[in-house]
Protein backbone atom coordinates (compact mmCIF):
# COMPACT_ATOMS: atom_id res chain seq x y z
CA UNK A 1 0.00 0.00 0.00
CA UNK A 2 1.29 3.45 -0.90
CA UNK A 3 0.28 6.82 0.53
CA UNK A 4 1.41 10.14 -0.92
CA UNK A 5 1.54 13.00 1.61
CA UNK A 6 1.66 16.61 0.44
CA UNK A 7 1.42 20.03 2.01
CA UNK A 8 3.15 23.36 2.38
CA UNK A 9 6.30 24.20 4.29
CA UNK A 10 5.91 23.64 8.04
CA UNK A 11 2.45 22.12 7.59
CA UNK A 12 3.11 19.07 9.77
CA UNK A 13 3.28 16.62 6.87
CA UNK A 14 6.51 15.02 8.12
CA UNK A 15 5.04 14.26 11.55
CA UNK A 16 1.89 12.88 9.93
CA UNK A 17 3.87 10.72 7.50
CA UNK A 18 5.99 9.30 10.31
CA UNK A 19 2.91 8.47 12.38
CA UNK A 20 1.34 6.67 9.42
CA UNK A 21 4.34 4.52 8.54
CA UNK A 22 5.09 3.71 12.19
CA UNK A 23 1.48 2.64 12.66
CA UNK A 24 1.66 0.41 9.57
CA UNK A 25 4.92 -1.05 10.85
CA UNK A 26 3.45 -1.88 14.27
CA UNK A 27 0.55 -3.72 12.65
CA UNK A 28 2.86 -5.55 10.27
CA UNK A 29 5.10 -6.69 13.12
CA UNK A 30 2.14 -8.44 14.71
CA UNK A 31 2.10 -10.92 11.83
CA UNK A 32 5.59 -10.66 10.29
CA UNK A 33 8.67 -11.19 12.40
CA UNK A 34 11.50 -8.64 12.02
CA UNK A 35 9.78 -6.50 9.37
CA UNK A 36 12.26 -3.74 8.43
CA UNK A 37 11.43 -0.04 8.79
CA UNK A 38 13.42 2.29 6.54
CA UNK A 39 13.70 6.06 6.21
CA UNK A 40 15.04 7.19 2.83
CA UNK A 41 16.70 10.57 3.42
CA UNK A 42 17.45 12.63 0.33
CA UNK A 43 18.26 16.12 1.63
CA UNK A 44 21.87 16.87 0.70
CA UNK A 45 23.66 18.59 3.63
CA UNK A 46 25.12 21.64 1.92
CA UNK A 47 25.04 24.31 4.62
CA UNK A 48 24.07 25.17 8.19
CA UNK A 49 20.39 25.63 7.31
CA UNK A 50 19.99 22.18 5.75
CA UNK A 51 22.08 20.60 8.49
CA UNK A 52 19.68 22.04 11.09
CA UNK A 53 16.71 20.63 9.16
CA UNK A 54 18.34 17.22 8.91
CA UNK A 55 19.09 17.22 12.63
CA UNK A 56 15.48 18.20 13.43
CA UNK A 57 14.18 15.27 11.36
CA UNK A 58 16.62 12.89 13.06
CA UNK A 59 15.31 13.95 16.45
CA UNK A 60 11.71 13.44 15.25
CA UNK A 61 12.32 9.84 14.27
CA UNK A 62 14.73 8.95 17.09
CA UNK A 63 13.76 5.81 18.96
CA UNK A 64 11.11 4.79 16.43
CA UNK A 65 13.10 1.95 14.88
CA UNK A 66 14.07 3.52 11.56
CA UNK A 67 17.13 2.41 9.62
CA UNK A 68 18.21 5.43 7.56
CA UNK A 69 19.21 5.14 3.90
CA UNK A 70 20.91 8.26 2.55
CA UNK A 71 19.93 8.03 -1.11
CA UNK A 72 20.26 11.43 -2.75
CA UNK A 73 20.01 10.49 -6.45
CA UNK A 74 19.25 7.50 -8.69
CA UNK A 75 16.65 5.61 -6.65
CA UNK A 76 16.38 2.86 -9.31
CA UNK A 77 20.12 2.25 -9.15
CA UNK A 78 20.22 2.26 -5.35
CA UNK A 79 17.32 -0.18 -5.12
CA UNK A 80 18.82 -2.53 -7.73
CA UNK A 81 22.37 -2.47 -6.33
CA UNK A 82 23.76 -5.80 -5.06
CA UNK A 83 24.38 -4.31 -1.61
CA UNK A 84 20.91 -2.75 -1.36
CA UNK A 85 19.03 -3.75 1.81
CA UNK A 86 16.16 -6.21 1.53
CA UNK A 87 13.08 -4.10 0.84
CA UNK A 88 10.59 -6.90 0.23
CA UNK A 89 7.93 -6.83 2.91
CA UNK A 90 9.36 -3.69 4.53
CA UNK A 91 7.83 -0.38 5.57
CA UNK A 92 9.47 2.65 3.95
CA UNK A 93 9.16 6.41 4.42
CA UNK A 94 10.63 8.47 1.55
CA UNK A 95 11.21 12.13 2.39
CA UNK A 96 10.94 13.99 0.26
CA UNK A 97 10.19 14.05 -3.46
CA UNK A 98 10.85 17.79 -3.80
CA UNK A 99 14.46 17.31 -2.62
CA UNK A 100 14.91 14.23 -4.80
CA UNK A 101 13.66 16.15 -7.83
CA UNK A 102 16.09 19.00 -7.19
CA UNK A 103 18.96 16.54 -6.70
CA UNK A 104 18.23 14.80 -10.00
CA UNK A 105 18.18 18.17 -11.75
CA UNK A 106 21.19 19.89 -10.18
CA UNK A 107 23.54 17.40 -8.48
CA UNK A 108 26.53 16.30 -10.62
CA UNK A 109 25.42 12.65 -10.31
CA UNK A 110 21.77 13.47 -10.95
CA UNK A 111 19.76 12.28 -13.93
CA UNK A 112 19.80 15.62 -15.75
CA UNK A 113 23.62 15.76 -15.67
CA UNK A 114 24.21 12.12 -16.59
CA UNK A 115 22.05 11.83 -19.68
CA UNK A 116 18.87 10.75 -17.93
CA UNK A 117 15.43 12.26 -17.34
CA UNK A 118 14.47 13.66 -13.94
CA UNK A 119 10.75 12.74 -13.82
CA UNK A 120 11.41 9.32 -15.31
CA UNK A 121 14.10 8.52 -12.73
CA UNK A 122 12.05 9.64 -9.73
CA UNK A 123 8.82 7.98 -10.85
CA UNK A 124 10.60 4.73 -11.71
CA UNK A 125 12.32 4.67 -8.33
CA UNK A 126 9.09 5.18 -6.39
CA UNK A 127 7.35 2.55 -8.48
CA UNK A 128 10.13 0.08 -7.66
CA UNK A 129 9.73 0.87 -3.97
CA UNK A 130 5.99 0.31 -4.13
CA UNK A 131 6.46 -3.05 -5.85
CA UNK A 132 8.81 -4.22 -3.11
CA UNK A 133 7.46 -2.69 0.10
CA UNK A 134 4.56 -3.86 2.21
CA UNK A 135 3.82 -0.20 2.98
CA UNK A 136 5.28 2.95 1.45
CA UNK A 137 4.68 6.56 2.51
CA UNK A 138 6.07 9.26 0.23
CA UNK A 139 6.28 12.93 1.22
CA UNK A 140 6.24 15.74 -1.33
CA UNK A 141 5.89 19.52 -1.19
CA UNK A 142 3.21 21.85 -2.49
CA UNK A 143 5.30 24.66 -4.00
CA UNK A 144 2.72 25.74 -6.55
CA UNK A 145 0.67 28.38 -4.70
CA UNK A 146 2.55 31.65 -4.69
CA UNK A 147 2.35 34.97 -6.49
CA UNK A 148 6.08 35.59 -7.01
CA UNK A 149 7.12 35.36 -10.66
CA UNK A 150 9.30 32.31 -11.25
CA UNK A 151 12.73 32.35 -12.80
CA UNK A 152 13.36 30.13 -15.80
CA UNK A 153 15.13 27.64 -13.54
CA UNK A 154 12.26 27.57 -11.04
CA UNK A 155 9.73 27.13 -13.84
CA UNK A 156 11.62 24.04 -15.01
CA UNK A 157 11.81 22.68 -11.46
CA UNK A 158 8.11 23.20 -10.77
CA UNK A 159 7.24 21.63 -14.11
CA UNK A 160 9.22 18.50 -13.24
CA UNK A 161 7.89 18.31 -9.68
CA UNK A 162 4.31 18.82 -10.84
CA UNK A 163 4.66 16.03 -13.40
CA UNK A 164 6.15 13.72 -10.75
CA UNK A 165 3.49 14.54 -8.15
CA UNK A 166 0.69 13.78 -10.61
CA UNK A 167 2.23 10.43 -11.54
CA UNK A 168 2.76 9.47 -7.90
CA UNK A 169 -0.78 10.50 -6.95
CA UNK A 170 -2.12 8.26 -9.70
CA UNK A 171 0.11 5.43 -8.48
CA UNK A 172 -0.79 5.86 -4.79
CA UNK A 173 -3.59 4.04 -3.00
CA UNK A 174 -4.16 7.11 -0.85
CA UNK A 175 -3.25 10.79 -1.15
CA UNK A 176 -3.34 13.06 1.90
CA UNK A 177 -2.84 16.81 2.09
CA UNK A 178 -1.76 18.14 5.50
CA UNK A 179 -3.03 21.66 6.22
CA UNK A 180 -1.65 23.24 9.41
CA UNK A 181 -1.37 19.82 11.01
CA UNK A 182 -4.78 18.59 9.84
CA UNK A 183 -4.63 15.62 7.42
CA UNK A 184 -7.21 15.84 4.63
CA UNK A 185 -7.78 12.75 2.50
CA UNK A 186 -8.04 13.76 -1.16
CA UNK A 187 -7.86 10.24 -2.58
CA UNK A 188 -8.58 6.87 -0.99
CA UNK A 189 -8.89 3.32 -2.18
CA UNK A 190 -12.63 3.76 -2.79
CA UNK A 191 -11.88 6.60 -5.23
CA UNK A 192 -9.71 4.47 -7.51
CA UNK A 193 -11.03 3.65 -10.95
CA UNK A 194 -8.44 1.17 -12.16
CA UNK A 195 -10.78 -0.87 -14.31
CA UNK A 196 -11.21 -3.72 -11.84
CA UNK A 197 -13.96 -2.14 -9.78
CA UNK A 198 -12.91 -4.42 -6.90
CA UNK A 199 -11.37 -4.05 -3.46
CA UNK A 200 -11.79 -6.07 -0.27
CA UNK A 201 -15.08 -5.39 1.56
CA UNK A 202 -15.64 -6.00 5.27
CA UNK A 203 -18.90 -6.17 7.23
CA UNK A 204 -18.90 -6.71 10.98
CA UNK A 205 -21.15 -6.35 14.02
CA UNK A 206 -22.51 -8.48 16.83
CA UNK A 207 -24.21 -11.84 16.37
CA UNK A 208 -27.75 -11.87 14.94
CA UNK A 209 -27.61 -8.26 13.76
CA UNK A 210 -28.50 -8.97 10.13
CA UNK A 211 -24.99 -8.66 8.70
CA UNK A 212 -25.47 -11.22 5.93
CA UNK A 213 -28.76 -9.72 4.78
CA UNK A 214 -27.19 -6.27 4.74
CA UNK A 215 -24.15 -7.53 2.80
CA UNK A 216 -26.32 -9.23 0.19
CA UNK A 217 -28.17 -5.98 -0.41
CA UNK A 218 -24.86 -4.19 -0.89
CA UNK A 219 -23.36 -6.86 -3.16
CA UNK A 220 -26.26 -8.70 -4.83
CA UNK A 221 -24.16 -10.58 -7.39
CA UNK A 222 -21.60 -12.07 -5.00
CA UNK A 223 -20.98 -15.83 -4.82
CA UNK A 224 -21.08 -16.81 -1.11
CA UNK A 225 -19.51 -19.52 0.99
CA UNK A 226 -19.93 -20.21 4.72
CA UNK A 227 -16.92 -20.09 7.05
CA UNK A 228 -18.63 -22.52 9.39
CA UNK A 229 -17.81 -25.43 7.08
CA UNK A 230 -15.99 -24.32 3.92
CA UNK A 231 -12.40 -25.07 2.95
CA UNK A 232 -9.61 -22.55 2.55
CA UNK A 233 -9.71 -23.15 -1.20
CA UNK A 234 -13.36 -22.06 -1.27
CA UNK A 235 -12.47 -18.83 0.53
CA UNK A 236 -9.62 -18.19 -1.89
CA UNK A 237 -11.85 -18.69 -4.96
CA UNK A 238 -15.26 -17.36 -3.89
CA UNK A 239 -16.55 -13.81 -3.97
CA UNK A 240 -17.74 -13.58 -0.37
CA UNK A 241 -17.59 -15.49 2.94
CA UNK A 242 -20.05 -15.39 5.84
CA UNK A 243 -19.16 -16.47 9.39
CA UNK A 244 -15.47 -15.73 8.79
CA UNK A 245 -14.83 -15.91 12.55
CA UNK A 246 -15.95 -19.55 12.55
CA UNK A 247 -13.46 -20.37 9.82
CA UNK A 248 -10.73 -18.77 11.96
CA UNK A 249 -11.76 -21.00 14.87
CA UNK A 250 -11.41 -24.15 12.75
CA UNK A 251 -8.12 -22.85 11.33
CA UNK A 252 -6.65 -22.43 14.81
CA UNK A 253 -7.98 -25.80 15.96
CA UNK A 254 -5.97 -27.38 13.13
CA UNK A 255 -2.82 -25.83 14.58
CA UNK A 256 -2.37 -23.21 11.87
CA UNK A 257 -1.32 -19.63 12.48
CA UNK A 258 -3.10 -16.31 11.82
CA UNK A 259 -0.15 -15.23 9.67
CA UNK A 260 -0.66 -18.17 7.31
CA UNK A 261 -4.31 -17.28 6.79
CA UNK A 262 -3.62 -13.58 6.24
CA UNK A 263 -0.92 -14.32 3.67
CA UNK A 264 -3.09 -16.80 1.80
CA UNK A 265 -6.00 -14.38 1.45
CA UNK A 266 -3.84 -11.41 0.49
CA UNK A 267 -1.93 -13.50 -2.04
CA UNK A 268 -4.95 -15.16 -3.67
CA UNK A 269 -8.16 -13.20 -3.06
CA UNK A 270 -7.80 -9.52 -2.18
CA UNK A 271 -11.24 -8.83 -3.67
CA UNK A 272 -12.97 -10.94 -1.01
CA UNK A 273 -16.14 -9.75 0.75
CA UNK A 274 -15.92 -10.77 4.42
CA UNK A 275 -18.75 -10.95 6.95
CA UNK A 276 -17.41 -11.56 10.45
CA UNK A 277 -18.88 -11.40 13.94
CA UNK A 278 -17.32 -8.81 16.22
CA UNK A 279 -16.23 -11.01 19.13
CA UNK A 280 -13.57 -8.93 20.87
CA UNK A 281 -15.81 -7.22 23.42
CA UNK A 282 -17.18 -8.61 26.65
CA UNK A 283 -15.40 -10.45 29.47
CA UNK A 284 -12.08 -12.16 28.81
CA UNK A 285 -12.69 -15.94 28.44
CA UNK A 286 -11.22 -18.19 31.11
CA UNK A 287 -10.33 -20.90 28.57
CA UNK A 288 -6.88 -20.42 26.97
CA UNK A 289 -8.01 -21.43 23.48
CA UNK A 290 -11.00 -19.10 23.63
CA UNK A 291 -8.68 -16.23 24.57
CA UNK A 292 -6.37 -17.08 21.67
CA UNK A 293 -9.32 -17.40 19.29
CA UNK A 294 -10.84 -14.05 20.29
CA UNK A 295 -7.54 -12.22 19.96
CA UNK A 296 -6.64 -13.95 16.67
CA UNK A 297 -9.93 -12.93 15.05
CA UNK A 298 -9.25 -9.34 16.03
CA UNK A 299 -5.67 -9.34 14.75
CA UNK A 300 -6.53 -11.11 11.48
CA UNK A 301 -9.40 -8.75 10.76
CA UNK A 302 -7.29 -5.71 11.64
CA UNK A 303 -4.74 -6.77 9.05
CA UNK A 304 -7.31 -7.56 6.36
CA UNK A 305 -9.23 -4.32 6.89
CA UNK A 306 -6.03 -2.51 5.87
CA UNK A 307 -6.80 -3.75 2.34
CA UNK A 308 -10.53 -2.95 2.39
CA UNK A 309 -11.97 0.10 0.68
CA UNK A 310 -15.38 -0.44 2.28
CA UNK A 311 -15.94 -1.31 5.95
CA UNK A 312 -19.39 -1.49 7.56
CA UNK A 313 -20.69 -2.20 11.06
CA UNK A 314 -24.25 -3.49 11.39
CA UNK A 315 -26.38 -2.92 14.50
CA UNK A 316 -30.04 -4.00 14.61
CA UNK A 317 -29.99 -4.43 10.84
CA UNK A 318 -28.75 -0.87 10.26
CA UNK A 319 -25.38 -0.56 8.59
CA UNK A 320 -22.98 2.28 9.26
CA UNK A 321 -20.00 2.85 7.02
CA UNK A 322 -16.70 3.09 8.88
CA UNK A 323 -14.63 3.51 5.74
Amino acid sequence: MMELVTGGSGSGKSAYAESVICGKHRLLCETTENAPLYYIADMVPYGRETEKKIEAHRKMRAGKGFATLEWYVDLPGKISAPDSPELKGSCVLLECVSNLTANEMYEPAGAQNTGGDTPESVIKGVRMLKERCAHLVVVTNDVFRESVTDSEEMTAYKGNLGMINRALAEMADQVTEVVFGVPVCIKSGSDMADGTGKQMKFITGGAYQGKLEYAKKLYPGAEWTDGAGCSLQEILSCGAVDHFHLFVRRWLQEGKTPQELIRAILDKNRDLIIVCDEIGCGLVPTDAFEREYRESVGRICTQLVEYADEVYRVTCGIGGRLR
